[in-house]
């Protein structure tokens, strides 16, 4: 039987790392990047490395409920990741390259239907417009039929291939459950949005994601707005490709893609 003290621990930060915002200095089209449930900044800062690598500003912002306890996360909504995300590109405009991992993949394309004006092109990875089912997707629906009070669910380390990565990922070891079910009816609310997206789009995944199934790059960018749009599968990735083993081919694509915004010209190798 689990310990009292135990239980009292869950929800707590593991990983190396500062859980705060991250920030470059540089010229427009600034980037604002968008971390994941439970994560920290450190999930999407290689797009601000590749924003300051062509001179570009960039904001990575720590999103509400994140960087401190799980119970914080646990009083969160939607509503309240999507107001600091506008907040965030507000800081960041008039005109962003927009990039979300995960959760973050769904605000970013809430805002590029929404601020279509502000948003000049979008990069998703390991997008959570659906959830893998049965696990965790069908385990939050019966959660959420049943009404069962919130707890914090135990979470196995993070979903990365890359042992080293996987070691320093800093993340919370367990998730509430409620806040959970929001991901992912954030998602449902997020797919009826994808028309409205008309921005140039580029969508990255891991075909080892066991978070967010593979079939979502290709569902998100059949039902985009936008008919300029690539789709890159990473064989040997899983949820979190920015830091697993194929991160610097992840780079690669983001640098190509960014460049053809920031009028900075890429060497060729």
């Amino acid at each position: 039987m689990e310990s009292s003290a135990a239980r009292v621990e869950r929800g707590k930060l593991r990983g190396g790392g500062a859980p705060s915002e991250l920030e470059v200095a540089g010229a427009g089209p600034r980037v604002l990047a968008l971390h994941g449930f439970g994560g920290t900044p450190v999930e999407v800062e290689a797009v601000l490395d590749s924003a300051r690598d062509m001179g570009l500003g960039g904001l990575a912002p720590l999103l509400p409920g994140h960087g401190t306890h799980a119970k914080s996360l646990a009083s969160t909504r939607f509503p309240d990741w999507a107001e600091a995300a506008e907040r965030a590109l507000e800081r960041v405009g008039p005109e962003v390259i927009l990039a979300g991992f995960s959760l973050g993949s769904l605000l970013a394309i809430h805002l590029a239907a929404k601020r279509p004006q502000s948003v000049k092109a979008l990069i998703l990875l390991g997008n959570a417009a659906w959830l893998t089912a049965p696990f965790p997707r069908w385990a939050l629906v019966l959660a959420e039929r049943l009404h069962l009070p919130d707890f914090l669910m135990p979470k196995k380390a993070a979903n990365i291939g890359d042992d080293a990565s996987r070691l320093s990922h800093v993340s919370y070891d367990a998730h509430p459950v409620h806040a959970a079910i929001e991901v992912r009816r954030t998602g449902e609310r997020i797919r009826d949005e994808l028309g409205r997206v008309r921005c140039p789009t580029l969508i990255l995944h891991g075909a080892r994601d066991r978070t967010c199934p593979v079939s979502n790059a290709w569902r998100v960018a059949e039902r985009l707005g936008s008919d300029d749009c690539r789709v890159v599968i990473f064989p040997r990735s899983s949820h979190v490709l920015t830091r697993d083993v194929e991160r610097r081919e992840v780079r690669r694509e983001m640098d190509t893609f960014i460049a053809r915004f920031s009028g900075v010209a890429l060497a060729r190798s």
